[in-house]
């Protein structure tokens, strides 16, 4: 059993333990409600290990995330890789859930709520938990959250369990997120725009796009091939050529498989000073284009020291390929919508870095008479 598997079984634990100090220490308090204080699932942290899959419908649309081994994927997404943090805290959130108070039981009245069911043009979030052989472990609507006065401890969230008429608020924001591609392991890569020594971009129509810089510690990217009578416009510019890979999220990932990256006529090679090589294929399919990366390592001709140029951010050798192993193993197969600024920089042409040197003549307004 592996460390994550036991995170969620010792804070599972944990949080049941607090269930019973919980109930110890309000039992000489006359309860106003019954259901006040009690979990909304009680069963649930014992069997949390046992979680294989969460269904999320909301406005007629669904999607799961699927545990697949030690990790999560969404099958909507050809399996990707979704972000384990963010579906361990729901889990956890969903196995501590408490009742503030009971609420109306009248049918009649869930609309208000946001409670009247997950179907099209409806409110709720339906969560379904289930286990491996789809048995469910537990069923929930959630509609309104309640916020609180005095900051965030008397927030709250009106949920039903599903095929029960009882609404309750329990306490605290429970807010699953409705986006299925917001769930997704959204990190790609991040490669510091100070270690980029190369660019090549290639625009569809054949174009070359060249840019670098000489030395790690040259602070600007150079744009090569200006013509003699242009200039760069702004240096600024031409530095977030380098910024491409920085901090790199995508927004939709599909698997490669039916898109012709082969065929691809519009690319992009980046290298590092410390020996990062990146390679971007682009192809647009319908409304979205698509980009497939391949990441290697090529030892430097030159050893690098780290340390001769600290604002390069170099990395070692050892750390380089490794970074380049870790990159290619997590997109192969795989290809990415990124944001349209991140895409714009892999694409830019020559013209759209640079202008006349000397501006066109302003037209003659005319006067007017």
């Amino acid at each position: 059993m592996r460390a994550k598997t036991l995170g969620i079984l010792a804070v599972a634990a944990l949080l049941a333990g607090g269930g019973a100090y919980y109930v110890n220490a309000t039992r000489n308090v006359a309860p106003v409600d019954q259901a006040a204080g009690t979990l909304v699932f009680p069963d649930l942290a014992s069997k949390a290990n046992a979680i294989a899959s969460v269904r999320i419908e909301t406005n007629g649309a669904e999607f799961t995330l699927k545990r697949d081994g030690e990790a999560w994927v969404l099958p909507e997404r050809d399996g990707y890789a979704v972000e384990f943090d963010q579906t361990r805290r729901l889990l956890l959130e969903l196995v501590a859930l408490r009742v503030s108070e009971s609420r109306t039981a009248n049918p009649a009245l869930h609309a208000e709520l946001d409670l009247d069911g997950a179907g099209k043009d409806q409110k709720a979030v339906r969560l379904t938990l289930a286990d491996a052989n789809n048995a469910a472990l537990a069923d929930l609507l959630i509609g309104r959250s309640r916020f609180g006065r005095q900051g965030t401890a008397g927030d709250g969230t009106f949920i039903r369990r599903q095929g029960e008429n009882q609404v309750y608020l329990a306490r605290g924001r429970l807010a699953p997120e409705r986006d299925a591609a917001k769930w997704l392991d959204r990190r790609v890569m991040n490669v510091e725009r100070e270690r980029i020594a190369s660019i090549d971009l290639t625009a569809i129509d054949g174009e070359r796009l060249s840019a670098g810089k000489k030395s790690p510690a040259d602070n600007d990217i150079e744009l090569a091939g200006v013509p003699d009578d242009k200039k760069v416009k702004s240096a600024f510019d031409v530095n977030l050529l380098s910024s491409a890979f920085e901090g790199l999220d995508l927004e939709d990932v599909r698997k490669a498989d039916g898109l012709d990256f082969d065929a691809a006529r519009e690319r992009a090679v980046y290298t590092t000073f410390d020996g990062l090589k990146i390679e971007i294929a682009l192809v647009q399919d319908r409304d979205t284009r698509w980009a497939r990366i391949a990441a290697s390592f090529e030892a430097p001709a030159a050893p690098v020291d780290p340390a001769a140029a600290p604002n390069a951010r170099l990395h070692s050798a050892e750390d380089t390929a490794k970074q380049a192993a870790e990159i290619a193993a997590k997109t192969k197969g795989w290809a990415y919508r990124f944001p349209d600024y991140k895409v714009e920089q892999m694409t830019k042409r020559v013209a759209d870095l640079t202008e006349p040197k000397t501006p066109p003549a302003e037209e003659k307004k005319e006067s007017g008479g």
